[in-house]
């Protein structure tokens, strides 16, 4: 959910028109739309264009497309709706409903009691969870879960592509239009060749 521009290294090597945006940072209480409306108009390039993003970023370009002249939007390993969120995370959504702040504290009593009960992998994710420099990531998590897609996205053009060994967001709950077999969710590193395809054909399609 913090990942930053090293995500889409391979694409910017081969896509030298491409712009990789930075997060901004979040206001108090500031939901997904909003956030990427303020994010659309820091980076508005005053021109048809498209959008693209990957996993949480997904979802934040696309609602950056209903902000701009965007001919589409490309999503790999994304969410073009809060049904392509597995269960295993919507159950937490009564938790995010307090906000980052309280998520912190959350983390930090789980890391601390949950040593019995659950791996050193969970572990290791609640205690960065609490870390002060996961601020983004806390965020990010309460806005995703609490996502209410704004009605404009239903006129976006979406063009998706998906692991089908993604373990993160699953490939069955996707609407993708081309499944990479194999493929994890972290696509633009591991399988940048076919993801590089698949964006060359996305922009002819789309043009």
């Amino acid at each position: 959910m913090a990942a930053d521009e090293r995500l889409f290294a391979p694409q910017i090597a081969a896509f030298p028109n491409m712009r990789v945006v930075a997060w901004i940072p979040p206001q108090k209480h500031e939901s997904l739309p909003d956030y990427a409306a303020r994010l659309a108009r820091s980076v508005d390039p005053d021109e048809p264009c498209i959008v693209g993003g990957a996993s949480f970023g997904g979802a934040v370009a696309l609602e950056m497309a209903t902000h701009l002249q965007s001919r589409g939007c490309i999503l790999i390993g994304g969410l073009r709706s809060t049904s392509g969120i597995p269960w295993r995370w919507r159950i937490f959504r009564f938790l995010v409903t307090f906000g980052p702040d309280v998520l912190q504290r959350m983390a930090l009593v789980g890391a601390r009691l949950g040593r019995p009960l659950v791996s050193r992998g969970t572990i290791r994710r609640l205690e960065r969870l609490s870390r002060p420099e996961s601020g983004f990531a806390r965020w990010a998590m309460c806005a995703i879960l609490t996502w209410r897609p704004s009605p404009a996205t239903r006129q976006i053009r979406i063009i998706q592509i998906h692991g089908s060994a993604d373990r993160v967001l699953p490939c069955c709950l996707a609407s993708a239009d081309e499944v990479v077999p194999g493929g994890p969710h972290a696509l633009t590193l591991f399988r940048s060749n076919e993801v590089n395809a698949f964006i060359e054909r996305s922009i002819r399609a789309i043009s």
